[in-house]
C-alpha cells in the first residue's frame, strides 16, 4: 500500500476528485488532507480548476467562433499538416 505524504498525495489528487482510487486510498488521502494545510489547498485549487472546465464544456461557443475553428481544422487538413 502507498504511504500518501504530501508528494504521493498532489500527485493523486485528480485521481481522488474523480473517486479513481481504491477506497483504502481514498481513505488514506482523506485523512492526509484533514492535517495538511498546503495539500488540503492543492485539493482545493483543483476542486475550483475542474468545475470551471465543467462549466466551460456545457456552454456552447459562438456560432462565429465554430466557423472559424472548423475552417482552421480544414486548412490544416488540406496543407497536410
Amino acid at each position: 500500500m502507498t504511504e500518501f505524504d504530501c508528494q504521493e498525495t498532489k500527485r493523486h489528487v485528480h485521481e481522488f476528485l474523480q473517486a479513481e482510487l481504491t477506497e483504502a486510498e481514498m481513505d488514506e488521502i482523506t485523512a492526509h488532507l484533514a492535517n495538511c494545510d498546503s495539500c488540503e489547498a492543492d485539493y482545493d485549487f483543483e476542486t475550483l480548476f475542474n468545475d470551471v472546465i465543467k462549466r466551460s464544456c456545457d456552454e456552447v461557443p459562438a456560432q462565429e467562433l465554430s466557423e472559424r475553428i472548423l475552417g482552421k481544422i480544414r486548412q490544416t487538413l488540406a496543407e497536410g499538416h
